[in-house]
């Protein structure tokens, strides 16, 4: 078997830019996601994005009737896949800092 002989990476992961906020293109990005921010950074804005989304719709869950309902629990169960993964990425995440 071959030794991994490539050097660990010494820099964080960042972020490259990319914009948002076109409504389908039909006018120019409003937002956009700035380059080189620390993952760290962009995990915690990320989670609490998904867990205002998650709140939201968890309202609507309580709120709304079927059919209607079964739409709201299927987003809650894409919200909670987001979770999780965001959760596994900041984990890992620290896990490397802890290593390093």
């Amino acid at each position: 078997m071959k030794e991994n002989t490539s050097p660990a990476p010494t820099s964080r992961r960042t972020t490259a830019a990319t914009h948002f906020g076109a409504c389908n293109g039909t006018h120019p990005p409003v937002f956009a996601v700035n380059p080189d921010v620390d993952i760290d950074d962009v995990l915690m804005h990320l989670t609490a994005a998904v867990t205002s989304a998650f709140e939201s719709n968890a309202q609507l869950c309580e709120m709304l009737a079927r059919p209607l309902a079964d739409v709201a629990w299927a987003t809650w169960q894409s919200l909670e896949v987001c979770q999780a993964l965001i959760d596994a990425l900041r984990k890992e995440d620290r896990c490397v800092r802890a290593e390093a």
